[in-house]
C-alpha cells in the first residue's frame, strides 16, 4: 500500500501541489466566516435528551410570560446615600435604554438585594430582556455597557456596577477567547519554530510544517463552518483544533521529512530517499494519525454536543494534517529537493555526524550532535541493560498514582472556570449579595393531569396600567371537590413540605420556593393561625407573607387615592375590579403570584403546566447545590414521590403526570451522568479500535495490549498530576468532563509515539536484526525525533495555560503533560524496556501479517 503510495505522490507532485492550492483558495471565503458558527453559551450545548432539557423546552415553548434575566445590571452601594444614587442610575438607565431601543430591548427596576440590610449595603439589579426576537442582546453588550457609563455621568454617581447574565458572559467570553488566540498562537507557531531550527539547523525547515499546517488548517476552517450550519460548535474548540493541528500535523512532517534526511545522509539518491521515507515514514504517519483520529472521533458517540462536536471537529483536523503531511510534504520534497534544508546541506548534515563520533575536529554543532547521540546511545543501553528496575519504577510511581486519581473527585462547577471578566465579576457580586441560585434558579416543570385554570386573561385597570387575572378550574371532581382547589392545594403543599425540609428551617440549600398559589388559600391558612382576626389583619398577614417582588402591585389593589390610604378591610374575594368579565381582587392577586411570575403560562390552554422555581443558597453548580439537585429527583420521581401522590388535607391525590426538575444545575447534573455512563462504553470502544488498529499493522499479539496498558498508565498519572496542581495548589476546580475526555484523547495522541517507535523497531526486525539490537538501534535512531514531536506537540499544548480561561488552561495542561510523560518517559524508557522483557513474545502474531522486507534501494526484493 505505502509502496503504490510512494510511487504516485513521487510521480504526481506538482498536481498534488496544486490540488491542495486550488482547496485552500476555495476554502478561505467559508473559513473566514467560521468564527459566526461558533458557541460560546455552554448552556446551548446540552444536546443529551434529559430531563432538564425537557423541562426547558417546556418553559421555553409555553411559558413566554417568565422572568428573563440573560442580562441584568448590577450596581453595588454601601449606604443609604449611595442607594438613592443607584436608583437614579437604574431610572436613567432605563430612560437611555427605551431612547435607543423602542421598546425592542426593554429594562427594569428589579429591586435591591443583600443577605444583611438592604437598606445599608447591597446590589440594585434591573433586568434587561428582548421583546423583539430578531435582535440578539448579546451583540448589544458592548452599547449596554455604554449606555450605563452615560447614565453613571448623568447622575454624577462613582458606583461600581456590572452588566451580567447569560448573554453577557457569552460577549465576554467571545472578547476573551480572541484574546487567547491573538495571545496562544503566535506562541505555539514561534516554540515549534524554534525547535525546528535547532534540530534540522535550516530555516526552510522550521518554516515548513507549521505552513502546511497552516494550510490545512483554513480547510479545516470551512468544514467547521459548514458542520455549523447543522450543529452548535462550542468555541474552545476552534483553539483546541488549531493546538492539536500544530502539534500533531508538524510531527506527521517532522518525521516524515527526518525519514528523508537519514536516507539521503546514508547516501540514498533523492528518488529512493523519497520513496523509503513516503513507505516507511508514511506507514508510522498513517497508523499515528488514525489511532489519534480514532480517540477524537470516539468522542462523537457522546450526546453531550459539547463533546460531540469537539471530537468531530478535532478528528476532521487531524485528517486535514494527516493528509498535508502524507501527501504535500513529499510531493513538496519531490520539488525542492534537499533545498528544503538551507541554509543547511546533506553534506553538512553528514560532516555533523563525522564530528559527533570524533572522527575529525568538532564544530558547535557537532558538539550538540554528540550530546544528542550520547544520550540516546546511553538510553538504548539502558533501557535494555535496566529493564527490570525501570519496570519497578513504572510501578511505584503508579501505585500512588492510580490511588490518588481513584480517590479524588471532579467539578461539575462551570462558573468557577470561566474567564476573568466583568460578567462573572458581576456574577460573582449577586452571589455574595443574594442567594447563589438567583442568577440560574432551579425549575421543577409539572404536567398536571388537569388545566389548573379555568380562565387566564388581563384586566386593564387604567390607560396604564394592566394586570393579569387568574379564575381557578370549578369543575367539580365529586361533590365538594373542584380541581382547581386540589390542584393548588397540592402544589402549595408540595412547596410547603420541600420549603420545610430544605429551606432555612431544614438543611438550608434551599432559599426560596415557589410554586402555585391561591390568595384565598393563604388567608384561609392565616386565619386557622389567627382565630378571631379581622379581615384587614388577615390581609396585611397574607402580603406580608408573599415575596419581595410581588408585594407592591398587591398592595396596591386596596390602595384608594381618593384619601389615600390602604383598605385592607375589604373582601377580596367579593369584591369586583370588572363586571364583564366577573374579576375580583383575588383573581388578580393570584394572577400576580402566578401569571407575572412566570409560574402559570399565560394560556389558559396551557394551564396544566406549572413552573415552580427554587432559588438555591449556594451559587449554582456547587459541590452542595448539585447534590439538592439529585434529592429534588427523588422527591418527585423516588417511592411515593410527588409523582405517585400528594398529601392534601390527609387524602392522598395525584394530580401529576409527570415532572421534570431543570435549569442549568439541574441539566449539568443530569448531563454529568449521562456523560460518564456513556464514557465507559467509549473508552471500551477505543481500546478495542486501537489494539485492532496496531494488531494490524504489527501483525503481533501482545504489543498492542502493552501499548495500551502503557498509554493508559500515563493518563492516570498525567490526570492525577492535573488534579494535584489545579485543584490542590491553585484552588480552582478541575471540571469533571476534563479527565473524561482526556483519558479518551490521549489514547489516540500518546499513541503516536508508541507507533513511531514500534514501528521502527518493527522495521528493524524486518530488515533481519535480533530483538534486542532492533529496540537499541531503534531508541538511537528514532529516539531524536519522537522526543522533538513530544516537545512540539506538548509544548503547543502547553501554551494553553496562558489562556484566561481556566478551561483552557486545564485542557492545554493535561493535554501537554500527558504527552511529554508519554513522549519523553513512557516511550523512552518504560516501552523499550517492557519490549526487551517480552523479548520474542513481542513479534508473536498470525503468518498472514507477518510483513517482509521491501526496498525502493534493491528492487529486485520483493513483498
Amino acid at each position: 500500500m505505502f509502496a503504490s503510495m510512494a510511487n504516485f505522490v513521487h510521480k504526481h507532485s506538482k498536481v498534488i501541489v496544486v490540488l491542495w492550492l486550488v482547496v485552500l483558495v476555495c476554502s478561505l471565503p467559508f473559513g473566514l466566516r467560521s468564527g459566526d458558527v461558533l458557541e460560546y453559551d455552554m448552556a446551548n450545548m446540552s444536546g443529551a435528551e434529559t430531563e432538564g432539557t425537557q423541562g426547558q423546552e417546556i418553559i421555553d415553548e409555553y411559558f413566554s410570560n417568565s422572568i428573563d434575566l440573560s442580562e441584568i445590571l448590577v450596581i453595588s452601594y454601601s449606604s443609604p446615600a449611595e442607594l438613592v444614587q443607584a436608583g437614579a442610575v437604574a431610572n436613567k438607565f432605563i430612560s437611555l435604554m427605551n431612547g435607543k431601543y423602542a421598546g425592542k430591548i426593554v429594562a427594569s427596576n428589579y429591586g435591591s438585594f443583600s443577605k444583611t440590610d438592604a437598606a445599608n449595603e447591597g446590589i440594585l439589579m434591573v433586568a434587561i430582556a428582548k421583546v423583539d426576537e430578531n435582535i440578539d442582546v448579546s451583540d448589544q453588550t458592548g452599547d449596554i455597557r455604554h449606555l450605563v457609563s452615560q447614565a453613571k455621568a448623568n447622575v454624577g454617581a462613582d458606583l461600581t456596577s456590572y452588566v451580567t447574565g447569560n448573554d453577557a458572559i457569552s460577549y465576554d467570553t467571545e472578547k476573551s477567547s480572541m484574546q487567547d488566540v491573538a495571545r496562544v498562537d503566535p506562541i505555539s507557531v514561534a516554540l515549534i519554530f524554534i525547535l525546528l531550527a535547532l534540530f534540522f539547523y535550516a530555516l526552510v525547515t522550521a518554516f515548513v510544517p507549521p505552513a502546511v499546517v497552516g494550510m490545512a488548517y483554513g480547510v479545516v476552517l470551512s468544514l467547521i463552518w459548514g458542520l455549523g450550519q447543522l450543529m452548535g460548535i462550542y468555541y474552545i474548540t476552534s483553539t483546541l483544533i488549531l493546538v492539536s493541528m500544530l502539534g500533531a500535523g508538524c510531527d506527521y512532517s517532522i518525521f516524515i521529512i527526518a525519514r528523508y534526511r537519514d536516507e539521503r545522509k546514508k547516501g540514498l539518491d533523492h528518488d529512493v530517499a523519497l520513496k523509503e521515507a513516503i513507505m516507511w515514514g508514511g506507514e508510522a504517519v498513517f497508523t499515528s494519525g488514525v489511532s489519534v483520529m480514532i480517540g477524537f472521533a470516539a468522542l462523537a458517540l457522546c450526546d453531550f454536543s459539547m463533546v460531540q462536536t469537539m471530537g468531530i471537529c478535532l478528528a476532521l483536523g487531524i485528517l486535514m494534517a494527516l493528509l498535508a503531511a502524507l501527501t504535500f510534504i513529499p510531493a513538496m520534497l519531490n520539488i525542492v529537493g534537499d533545498r528544503i534544508f538551507w541554509p543547511s546541506s546533506i553534506d553538512k548534515y553528514q560532516q555533523t555526524d563525522i564530528e559527533s563520533v570524533g572522527l575529525t575536529k568538532k564544530t558547535m554543532r557537532g558538539r550538540l550532535s554528540n550530546i544528542g547521540r550520547g544520550y540516546f546511545g546511553w538510553l538504548a543501553r539502558v533501557t535494555t541493560k535496566h529493564a527490570k528496575p525501570l519496570a519497578v519504577v513504572l510501578l511505584v510511581i503508579s501505585a500512588p498514582a492510580i490511588y490518588y486519581y481513584a480517590t479524588t473527585e471532579d467539578s461539575p462547577d462551570l462558573i468557577s472556570v470561566m474567564p476573568d471578566s466583568e460578567s462573572v465579576d458581576g456574577l460573582n457580586l449577586i452571589m455574595t449579595q443574594t442567594s447563589g441560585g438567583t442568577i440560574m434558579p432551579t425549575y421543577v416543570v409539572l404536567d398536571l393531569d388537569f388545566n389548573a385554570a379555568k380562565t387566564i386573561g388581563t384586566l386593564q385597570l387604567s390607560e396604564t396600567t394592566s394586570v393579569p387575572y387568574v379564575i381557578w378550574n370549578d369543575t367539580e371532581l365529586r361533590p365538594g371537590v373542584k380541581v382547581g382547589d386540589m390542584v393548588v392545594g397540592a402544589c402549595m403543599t408540595i412547596s410547603s413540605e420541600l420549603t420545610a425540609k430544605y429551606g432555612p428551617a431544614g438543611t438550608g440549600i434551599a432559599g426560596t420556593i415557589s410554586g402555585l398559589n391561591s390568595y384565598d388559600i393563604i388567608c384561609n391558612n392565616v386565619r386557622a393561625a389567627m382565630p378571631g382576626a379581622t379581615t384587614a389583619q388577615v390581609n396585611a398577614a397574607a402580603i406580608s407573607m408573599l415575596p419581595d417582588m410581588v408585594k407592591t402591585p398587591i398592595q396596591s389593589l386596596f390602595y384608594n387615592p381618593l384619601d389615600q390610604q390602604y383598605h385592607y378591610e375589604i373582601d377580596t374575594t367579593t369584591t369586583y375590579l370588572s363586571a364583564d368579565p366577573l374579576v375580583s381582587i383575588s383573581n388578580v392577586i393570584d394572577g400576580i403570584l402566578n401569571v407575572s411570575t412566570g409560574i402559570l403560562p399565560a394560556n389558559v390552554a396551557d394551564s396544566h403546566y406549572v413552573n415552580m422555581m427554587v432559588i438555591t443558597t449556594e451559587k449554582p453548580m456547587s459541590e452542595n447545590t448539585m447534590a439538592f439537585m439529585k434529592d429534588l429527583q427523588k422527591e418527585f420521581h423516588g417511592e411515593n414521590g410527588y409523582d405517585t401522590y400528594v398529601t392534601v388535607s390527609g387524602s392522598n391525590v395525584d394530580v401529576i403526570g409527570a415532572s421534570y426538575v431543570s435549569g442549568s444545575s439541574a441539566v449539568m447534573d443530569q448531563i454529568t451522568g449521562v456523560v460518564e455512563d456513556q464514557f465507559s462504553m467509549i473508552r471500551i470502544v477505543v481500546i478495542v479500535l486501537l489494539i485492532i488498529l496496531l494488531f494490524l499493522i504489527l501483525g503481533c499479539y501482545l504489543t498492542p495490549i502493552r501499548a495500551i496498558i502503557t498509554i493508559m498508565l500515563s493518563v492516570v498519572w498525567t490526570v492525577a498530576l492535573t488534579r494535584f496542581v489545579f485543584d490542590g495548589l491553585m484552588d480552582t476546580p478541575v471540571i469533571w468532563l476534563i479527565p473524561i475526555v482526556l483519558f479518551v484523547v490521549l489514547l489516540g495522541l500518546g499513541m503516536d509515539y508508541e507507533i513511531f517507535l514500534t514501528t521502527k523497531i518493527r522495521e528493524n526486525r524486518v530488515k533481519g536484526m535480533d530483538n534486542d539490537t532492533a529496540i537499541e538501534e531503534a531508541v538511537k535512531q528514532a529516539g531524536g525525533v519522537i522526543s522533538l514531536c513530544a516537545l512540539l506537540m506538548g509544548g503547543t499544548f502547553l501554551s494553553l495555560t496562558l489562556a484566561n480561561s481556566s478551561m483552557l488552561q486545564e485542557f492545554g495542561f493535561a493535554l501537554g503533560v500527558g504527552i511529554l510523560i508519554d513522549g519523553l518517559f513512557m516511550v523512552g524508557f518504560i516501552s523499550p524496556s517492557l519490549m526487551h522483557l517480552m523479548g520474542e513474545w513481542s513479534w508473536k502474531g498470525p503468518a498472514f501479517l507477518q510483513r517482509k522486507h521491501v526496498s525502493f534501494e534493491n528492487p529486485e526484493e520483493k513483498d
